[in-house]
């Protein structure tokens, strides 16, 4: 696997944990926390690079066509993705059947949100699980993400189907099915939910990552120099940009040009420092554990704060410690489920599954 992508993988998941650390009780605004969430934009941008990775069976070469079958590539993508998400889900639904039972008492507003009677509704719970919940978000809110995932992953199994073998079909594909979907969506008015959401603008970072692949599959890197810029100074000027220049478009299509494109000079700047940069196996097993990381914390997060909170600590604890705290409680909740949940299940079901010579595998 790549090793510079294992590390932006960690560096997403850690974004998005410190988006959660809910330091609005320390009296941070609640927009430079949400800065976090760029995370998300790096995991799409990574996604849409490791997908035609996989498909080529690395790196692409001229007159290479994809590997798989449709069925294939999707079930492969259930067996990485589904089985942590269920834990997490029913995590979810345990803490709130605790709280509807009175266990844990006298829950802050907060932490209802996040845990609450509405949380054990079966037809929200398969929705969830199915990544059907168009009108309303998953049981695990940061699940979001996922339904753009499979979304992404259910079209490429569409383009396979039909019978698209090269790069360019799929490109061409891809980009063609999410472009229909938004003339559709402008059509009807943005009223249907399916259709608004397989829209979405934050779609096409996907898009972009497997621009990205082609674009170092043909070899064009960025210098080095440029490369170690970009690392440097992306972030620090994507946060300057959102708290210091108003830019008057629609907060989607800024996520998209903003962000996304950010996050493509990012990754594409890790990239082009591959050859560059040591192997560290503790980031590498912080990116293996990212999927893990990103979920668990979705459901330690609120117990964190809630218990913080509960005994006054925000008022004795200085913001930095509690950070420190926050982070590494989250991070060995995150490991501990990779290590003994989800990478013990998916090699079983792999295992099953497996039944001719497997191609080059990511571990997202």
């Amino acid at each position: 696997m790549i090793k510079n992508i294992q590390y932006l993988r960690f560096l997403a998941a850690f974004l998005v944990i410190l988006a959660h650390a809910d330091l609005q009780i320390y009296g941070v605004p609640a927009q430079i926390t949400n800065m976090g969430g760029f995370g998300v934009d790096i995991f799409f941008i990574i996604s849409g690079f490791i997908m035609p990775f996989i498909l080529f069976g690395g790196m692409y070469k001229p007159g290479a066509t994809m590997k798989m079958s449709p069925g294939k590539f999707l079930m492969r993508r259930v067996i990485r993705i589904w089985p942590m998400y269920l834990f997490t889900i029913l995590a979810v639904a345990f803490i709130s059947a605790l709280i509807v039972s009175g266990v844990i008492s006298n829950p802050s507003p907060t932490l209802y949100y996040f845990f609450n009677p509405t949380k054990l509704e079966p037809s929200w719970i398969l929705e969830t699980l199915t990544f059907t919940h168009w009108s309303r978000p998953p049981i695990l809110n940061i699940g979001w993400t996922l339904q753009y995932e499979f979304i992404f992953y259910t079209a490429i199994a569409l383009v396979i189907f039909l019978k698209s073998k090269k790069l360019e079909s799929l490109e061409i594909s891809l980009f063609g099915i999410f472009l229909l979907f938004t003339i559709v969506n402008a059509a009807t008015g943005n009223k249907y939910g399916f259709i608004k959401t397989v829209s979405s603008p934050i779609i096409f970072e996907f898009i972009m990552g497997v621009i990205l692949y082609r674009t170092v599959s043909s070899g064009v890197f960025l210098s080095k120099p440029l490369s170690f810029l970009i690392l440097i100074t992306a972030i620090p000027a994507l946060v300057y940009t959102q708290l210091n220049i108003a830019i008057n478009i629609d907060a989607q299509f800024y996520r998209l040009f903003i962000c996304g494109s950010s996050a493509f000079l990012i990754v594409w700047a890790a990239l082009s420092l591959e050859g560059v940069t040591k192997e560290i196996k503790f980031l590498g097993l912080l990116g293996d554990a990212s999927y893990s990381l990103y979920l668990m914390h979705g459901v330690v997060s609120p117990l964190f704060v809630f218990a913080w909170t509960k005994f006054g600590l925000e008022n004795i604890v200085n913001i930095w410690l509690y950070m420190i705290l926050y982070t590494i409680i989250c991070h060995i909740f995150g490991i501990f489920a990779h290590l003994k949940i989800e990478k013990p299940i998916n090699k079983a079901l792999m295992n099953l599954t497996k039944k001719e010579k497997p191609c080059a595998q990511p571990s997202l």
